[in-house]
């Protein structure tokens, strides 16, 4: 099936990205794909243009992004039931709200895969969860891990006046809250490096200056009046307050695991989508703790996580631990959402494309059915999705023999649907008829019954014809 692409996806940032995240992704894409500094691929750059313009018309007006919103909602949801049939268990989440709106392509990096990589001159400590900028301030970071220029020197007061400085107006990689490390923090950067044994930076991530002074705040501020000293590689701290003392700043924010959880999320799918599963189970399992550890990770975004491991283990052919993650995600909706809710009823979607894959399908019959009772008692349910959920129940009711059960479901169903909606879908409305005409036939039903049937039939359908408007459409006469 094509790929959805939504204006999100073209300005790289995620569904409940604020509107100044959304004014920096188009200023920052829109800057790097123009034509006049992409001569060596100006049509590319200017179709790539067009479309970027198109996404921030949209996303930049509130009532036409709602529709969008409202448009990417029923399109992931009518794709995924039309698609269930042919690829069981296949559709991955695509609803993960980030609550920063800023992971763009996350990597791990650094010794052992310490660090998580934005690729923007900052890291992540994945023990600590501090994000870090990878540069002193005066230095440049640019893809690549390369490094110009100088490390600026600055005394204590500088010092303690520079997080504020950066944060204003952008900030750095679009965080504003920036500040100095403590003691603690700055060194839980150090390592030990080889035969020496000297306590250094990876050079891998990080400028280097083994034995540059760094300034930072200490760990206990009501102590020492939070005043900033200076820590080197080498030696011990120093007080920064007495005779004039210059040294570096590297800025770090956090920690944030939240954040953190987000970026190995992505990681993980990344995995997934290049077939090396268990990896991917992996850091599913790292992202699950860390948002279930952390402050601010929404019960909806633990959830989605929960699904996309079920399908980790699923494509590791570990049906058994996928099954268990989706009844997880089935109970923790209930409790969130209650018995009746759209939630609930993608869950139960879920846990029965899962059972049709693995062949159980009477485990599928009771999750469709369930999960069709639910949409009977919503408002406001798209008839797409109505007949997507029918046509799989129906199939599955005739496969165990009850066929009495999917005729009264489909003679229900006509008798609630409007003629517009039954319309407005005439193909598979058409195949209704027909299989609810061959199951009456077959229960010794269809002697009495046809001309009522067919009655129902002519009034819900389109005429064949544009000239068949001629024809009365109303219902026959009694004979």
């Amino acid at each position: 099936m094509k790929r959805l692409r939504t204006h999100y996806e073209n300005l790289q940032v995620t569904e409940n990205a604020s509107q100044e995240v959304i004014r920096g992704a188009y200023k920052f894409l829109s800057q790097k794909w123009h034509p006049d500094k992409n001569q060596a691929q100006r049509e590319k750059a200017e179709r790539v243009t067009k479309i970027l313009n198109d996404a921030y018309t949209v996303l930049s007006d509130p009532e036409q992004r709602r529709a969008h919103d409202e448009w990417i909602a029923e399109q992931r949801t009518v794709r995924k039931l039309a698609d269930q049939s042919d690829h069981p268990g296949s559709s991955s989440s695509k609803n993960y709200v980030y609550h920063y709106s800023y992971a763009l392509s996350p990597e791990l990096a650094g010794h052992r895969e310490r660090y998580v990589s934005l690729n923007d001159g900052t890291v992540m400590d994945v023990r600590t969860g501090l994000h870090w900028f990878c540069h002193s301030v005066g230095e440049r970071w640019h893809p690549g891990g390369i490094f110009t220029g100088t490390p600026q020197l600055h005394d204590a007061e500088l010092a303690a006046a520079l997080p504020a400085r950066v944060n204003t107006g952008e900030g750095q990689g679009r965080f504003k809250d920036w500040r100095l490390p403590s003691e603690k923090e700055l060194k839980s950067l150090y390592t030990r490096k080889g035969i020496s044994l000297r306590r250094v930076l990876d050079d891998s991530i990080f400028s280097i200056d083994d034995k540059g002074p760094y300034w930072t705040l200490t760990d206990n501020p009501w102590l020492y009046d939070n005043v900033p000293r200076v820590v080197t590689l080498q030696g011990e701290a120093q007080r920064g307050d007495g005779e004039l003392v210059l040294a570096r700043v590297r800025l770090v924010r956090g920690p944030d695991r939240a954040m953190l959880a987000e970026l190995m999320h992505q990681i993980a799918t990344d995995y997934l989508a290049r077939g090396e599963r268990q990896e991917a189970i992996h850091y599913y399992q790292c992202s699950l703790e860390l948002a279930e550890q952390a402050s601010g990770v929404e019960e909806s975004n633990i959830m989605v996580l929960m699904r996309d491991l079920a399908l980790a283990h699923f494509e590791s052919h570990q049906p058994t631990e996928a099954e268990t993650w989706l009844h997880q995600v089935l109970e923790r909706k209930r409790q969130l959402h209650g018995q009746d809710h759209l939630e609930v009823f993608k869950a139960l979607v879920d846990l029965a494309s899962l059972h049709k894959s693995l062949g159980n399908f009477r485990a599928a019959l009771d999750d469709l059915t369930e999960a069709y009772r639910i949409l009977t008692r919503l408002e406001s349910v798209s008839q797409g999705m109505m007949l997507g959920v029918l046509y799989d129940l129906l199939a599955l009711q005739v496969m165990h023999g009850e066929q009495r059960k999917a005729e009264t479901l489909i003679s229900r169903y006509l008798e609630h649907s409007e003629g517009a909606d039954l319309g407005a879908f005439s193909e598979r409305t058409n195949v209704l008829f027909i299989i609810l005409g061959l199951l009456r036939s077959s229960s010794g039903q269809g002697a009495a019954d046809p001309q009522h049937l067919y009655r129902t039939f002519l009034e819900c359908s389109p005429p064949p014809v544009e000239e068949a408007e001629d024809f009365t459409r109303a219902p026959f006469a009694s004979a």
